[in-house]
């Protein structure tokens, strides 16, 4: 089960106009046309013309155009940053690729856990993005999914040295949690399912954020990277907490918390996600908000 992890210098270059003042050097204002969401997902594909041709399909032609011409003006530009920037990238595709297997190990159990047999971790592509204004202390990642295509993207921060710990390999672990939790559609469905019946309190509590996803995100993170699956295979500990204010990750990691001995049971005992899993984590956020 290889890693198929890309280091992409368009992909990169696309990234980094839509993080920089670079485009002032430049008439046409790049910025504010990569801006969009939706165009932001076809900066990653197989080719630079794979990832030409998704842009076109988004904007059109003619605008295409005008962003493939400009980003060759900002290119002298983008050239510093990248000279350190690949060969930072390149020292965490290896780090990645040297822990294979503990990620492998952790990914067995996802497929238990979700009840599904095939899912082949190398048709994945995994693209490695450097942030030039970044100053987070871990790397950010999120993933894309659609009926014919899934792809992960994981922005790492241009000073963030490789780690001694394991945590990233967990993250990455993370997301592939949801990309194959889309394989198994009857679960899926109870999810979506459940958090229509809840509407009221997770739109209370997702700040924005689609509740499905959010109460996704609650699941996933009740396993990895705050939960028992990332304490026993990749070192990381539970983080007690306790009711009170809470954004996104202080729900994940109290989430983790309360459903440690749970999870901790479906894990040992290859137990699949079942109602009875997604009830008890509603029934914790439901007692916990205020």
């Amino acid at each position: 089960m290889h890693l198929s992890i890309k280091i992409s210098r368009l992909s990169n270059l696309l990234f980094f106009a839509t993080k920089t003042d670079g485009d002032n050097l430049i008439k046409f204002d790049l910025q504010k046309h990569l801006s969009d969401e939706k165009l932001d997902l076809s900066f990653y594909g197989k080719s630079e013309d794979k990832i030409w041709g998704q842009i076109e399909k988004i904007i059109g032609k003619k605008m295409q155009k005008k962003i493939k011409k400009s980003t060759v003006l900002l290119d002298p530009v983008f050239a510093s940053h990248w000279h350190k920037a690949f060969k930072h990238l390149l020292l965490w595709e290896q780090y990645f690729q040297n822990n294979q297997s503990l990620f492998q190990q952790s990914i067995l159990k996802v497929k238990k856990l979700i009840g599904i047999k095939q899912f082949t971790i190398s048709k994945i592509p995994i693209y490695l993005i450097s942030n030039p204004i970044s100053n987070d202390k871990e790397i950010n990642a999120w993933f894309s999914w659609t009926p014919k295509k899934g792809f992960i993207v994981i922005e790492i921060p241009l000073d963030l040295k490789v780690p001694n710990n394991f945590f990233p390999p967990a993250v990455l672990a993370h997301e592939f949690f949801h990309l194959m939790l889309r394989e198994n559609k009857n679960l899926f469905l109870k999810i979506t399912n459940i958090a229509k019946e809840n509407d009221t309190l997770f739109t209370k509590l997702a700040e924005g954020m689609p509740n499905r996803i959010f109460l996704e995100e609650l699941l996933i993170s009740s396993f990895i990277p705050e939960g028992y699956l990332s304490e026993k295979y990749f070192n990381t500990k539970v983080i007690p907490h306790t009711s009170g204010s809470k954004d996104l990750l202080r729900w994940r990691e109290f989430i983790a918390f309360k459903l440690y001995q749970m999870a901790k049971k479906y894990i040992n005992d290859a137990r699949k996600i079942d109602e009875n899993y997604l009830k008890d984590l509603t029934r914790v956020i439901k007692q916990n908000v205020k």
